[in-house]
């Protein structure tokens, strides 16, 4: 993305364009997670407050880059599945959801 800080930034330089991960509940040993450098994120807006199914605009502390963090779980008899998906977005993608209206 030619909009992009540089990806030499020291927090979300270590992040792919799109991150995802898994945890499915009894298959510890399949888990998966976020790099760490994705909890040094902050959130800018809740898109969908009050909702378990997260959707936010968050951005770097260091070079401002915007990213979409979105979770997601399904509940099922023998426990739960869960999902967190993290895209890096364009600065101009970034303000047509912070210009979007909150869901409820």
């Amino acid at each position: 993305m030619d909009d992009q800080p540089s990806k030499q930034c020291r927090v979300c330089g270590q992040l792919k364009d799109r991150e995802s991960a898994t945890q499915k509940f009894g298959w510890s040993e399949n888990d998966t997670h976020l790099p760490a450098a994705a909890a040094q994120l902050e959130i800018v807006r809740d898109l969908q407050p009050p909702s378990s199914r997260k959707l936010q605009i968050q951005r770097c502390p260091e070079c401002q880059a915007y990213f979409l963090y979105q979770s997601d779980y399904e509940y099922l008899v023998n426990g739960s599945e869960d999902e967190e998906i993290l895209t890096r977005l364009s600065a101009v993608e970034a303000q047509e959801y912070l210009d979007r209206p909150p869901t409820h």
